[in-house]
């Protein structure tokens, strides 16, 4: 059974296995979640979080997947036409 975020009593933080450079280092990626509408992220050893919302996460994710099917789309009808 999955617990909702709202129905969690301990704050809920983890990091991710992505790395990303800042100031010549490599440093984890940090979720952390403020309630059950937005999280933050940042990077470990860092204090500046960049907030954002489940809704906003998901919106973004669809319109990249959409962006990347008409891309391979645009590139299958570029080979079909050089096939010819």
């Amino acid at each position: 059974m999955a617990n909702k975020l709202s129905q969690r009593k301990s704050r809920l933080a983890f990091t991710t296995d992505a790395e990303v450079r800042y100031r010549g280092k490599l440093r984890a990626v940090v979720i952390e979640v403020d309630n059950p509408f937005s999280a933050s992220v940042r990077l470990a050893g860092t204090r500046q979080r960049y907030p954002f919302s489940w809704h906003g996460l998901h919106d973004y994710a669809a319109e990249l997947f959409a962006r990347n099917e008409r891309e391979r789309r645009k590139k299958e009808r570029a080979e079909r036409k050089k096939a010819r």
